[in-house]
């Protein structure tokens, strides 16, 4: 390919203050090609990819991501690392298996009882604040380097990762210690190679995709693994790579120079028997267009719209994030637009898998942003051609007031569902309250009745309550909002949406007609966590939702806080948003919440 045609599609990828530093380019390019490879769900698919997620850390460099793998149950890991020799850019690379999965017998005794512990996925998912597992799971190296004669991505590894115990290793167990590994037994074998290979070959892949070229040269290099240390397993060592932009051209820079096995591959020679059938060599995907992929899985090329509502502390999020990672593991592509009363946006921050999260402007979008719908949805749909779109109301919006615009926006989307959650514990009190509640009931046609394991006795009296506003709704009884997709919606969505007429409901409450409203404390520092909750309670039944990222003096770091009546959850905040600041909402907020006692 010319080098004019090069440098037009690397700019298209970097931006040029990037794209002058080679050391910066190549770690950019890396997430740039990954992020750019999975915007289109079709494309996604051929790929190889279920789903990438970035791992944002401040104190690290950009380009931590973890990844799944199509027909892999566990979880890649992709993190820079010091430049490699000729300031290449290096990347770990580790594999976190699933609980379940066999590879974790293979893997050290130590990363299995890691693996197997309840929190390990949570963990997973902020790994590069616990470096100490890419250690654990450690696979093998990815190389990016940009330079004058061309692109280069390698992947490198042993083809055995393992070592042995020479005293042995004891765990301990609730029958007391026990002897996990004889002395000079091994500790961990890993086919390492193979592993990480199932990430390589996508990630080549994304790259003749993104770059829009075949590669012009690919070599496999073997040696005798180096061995540093006498308890590691004798094997063989091998790297992987392809070169873009070049006349076959080998990279130099980082390959082995101790090889006793090559195999080389130009453009002018036939593609070697073994890796004819990889997926990297055409950057032209068959079937891979979004529309194609749609319509031979039976779907709809446009998304599906479901309009998410439900009061204060419901349970909103917890559903949402669960949902996305149903239709992750299924290749499916979510995109959410999401709304929050008052000036600050918590949720956003909360839910971390591979979808778009567009806030609109301050306020509620089902009362006061119904017209700045369609320019948010076009814009979601130009950048990520999603599956599925969720719109997530603020607890206080009333659904009525957004119906007749999604009326109008059948061009953009098909309705799927309006969904609405209910308080197991507080919903019979909230229906009774509150109109805009009574209304998020009434136009829905899936109600969940959430927060069942802290109902009780009541259930039965709400979900009587919820039939009588709502009589054709299915109702779903879930805890934690934890409920498959097609148990609500039906096979590919196919269930019909049983609406309401509009036009016959008359005026729709919002939430100034309950007079609620929202109090924003920025916080400047740490606060008392006790004169918090003692303000709170202080309020009694006017004080409907707190929620914030805040510190506290008692505690270390900074800390999610959540309040809904009868319920305090305070988690570790793991995001890198560095504002403090609380969002309280409730009724008469002068009279009944003193936040003088709480900064």
């Amino acid at each position: 390919m010319p080098d004019t045609c090069k440098h037009f599609f690397l700019d298209s990828l970097l931006p040029p203050s990037v794209a002058e530093n080679p050391e910066d380019a190549a770690y950019e390019l890396v997430r740039a090609v990954l992020i750019r490879s999975t915007y289109i769900p079709g494309v996604r698919h051929r790929l190889g990819w279920c789903g990438i997620h970035e791992a944002v850390a401040p104190e690290n460099r950009p380009g931590s991501l973890t990844a799944r793998v199509n027909d892999w149950p566990g979880v890649f890991a992709l993190h820079p690392e010091a430049p490699g020799p000729g300031q290449v850019s290096r990347f770990g690379l580790s594999y976190f298996p699933a609980p379940d999965e066999d590879l974790v017998e293979r893997f050290s005794i130590e990363a299995g009882i890691r693996a197997l512990a309840p929190d390990f996925m949570e963990q997973v998912r902020g790994f590069s604040r616990h470096p100490e597992l890419t250690t654990l799971f450690h696979i093998g190296i990815v190389d990016c380097l940009k330079a004058d004669h061309g692109i280069f991505i390698s992947f490198q590894a042993r083809e055995r990762l393992g070592w042995t115990a020479r005293d042995g290793i004891e765990v301990e167990t609730p029958e007391g210690r026990v002897q996990a590994v004889s002395p000079g037994g091994t500790d961990q074998d890993l086919p390492a190679l193979d592993i990480g290979l199932a990430f390589f070959r996508p990630l080549a892949a994304a790259f003749t995709y993104t770059l829009k070229t075949g590669p012009d040269i690919f070599y496999t290099q073997k040696r005798n693994a180096p061995k540093s240390e006498s308890f590691l397993l004798e094997t063989r060592e091998q790297r992987w790579t392809l070169g873009y932009f070049n006349t076959g051209t080998r990279a130099g820079i980082a390959d082995f120079d101790d090889a006793d096995a090559e195999e080389v591959w130009t453009s002018e020679m036939p593609v070697p028997k073994f890796c004819k059938e990889e997926p990297w060599w055409d950057p032209d995907l068959a079937g891979a267009g979004h529309s194609v992929d749609k319509k031979a899985m039976g779907i709809s090329d446009k998304p599906r719209f479901i309009l998410l509502t439900g009061f204060l502390g419901s349970g909103k999020t917890s559903f949402l994030d669960r949902f996305i990672q149903a239709q992750t593991a299924s290749n499916h592509f979510v995109a959410v637009v999401q709304n929050e009363v008052g000036e600050k946006g918590l949720d956003a921050a909360l839910l971390d898998e591979t979808y778009a999260v567009t806030q609109m402007d301050e306020g509620c979008v089902c009362c006061s942003l119904a017209g700045n719908l369609r320019a948010a949805l076009s814009d979601i749909l130009d950048r990520f051609q999603p599956d599925f779109i969720v719109l997530e109301t603020t607890g206080l919006a009333n659904p009525a007031n957004i119906l007749r615009e999604v009326d109008d926006l059948d061009d953009l989307f098909e309705l799927a569902s309006i969904t609405s959650i209910v308080d197991c514990l507080e919903g019979s009190r909230t229906l009774d309250r509150f109109e805009v509640a009574r209304d998020q009931v009434r136009l829905a046609d899936v109600v969940l009745l959430n927060k069942c394991d802290l109902c009780g006795s009541g259930q039965d009296a709400l979900e009587e309550k919820i039939r009588r506003l709502n009589p054709g709704a299915a109702v779903h009884p879930t805890c934690h909002g934890d409920i498959h997709p097609g148990l609500l919606y039906g096979v590919n969505f196919r269930n019909s949406v049983q609406r309401p007429l509009f036009s016959a409901m008359g005026a729709h409450a919002t939430h100034a007609d309950d007079r609620i409203e929202t109090r924003l404390l920025d916080l400047s520092g740490p606060i008392n966590e006790a004169n918090l909750k003692e303000a709170i309670r202080a309020g009694g039944e006017h004080i409907l939702r707190v929620k914030g990222i805040a510190e506290f003096t008692d505690r270390s770091g900074p800390m999610v806080f959540q309040y809904a009546p009868g319920t305090f959850r305070i988690s570790a905040f793991s995001g890198d948003n560095r504002d403090r600041f609380l969002v309280v909402i409730g009724q008469d907020l002068d009279t009944y919440f003193d936040g003088r006692s709480v900064l």
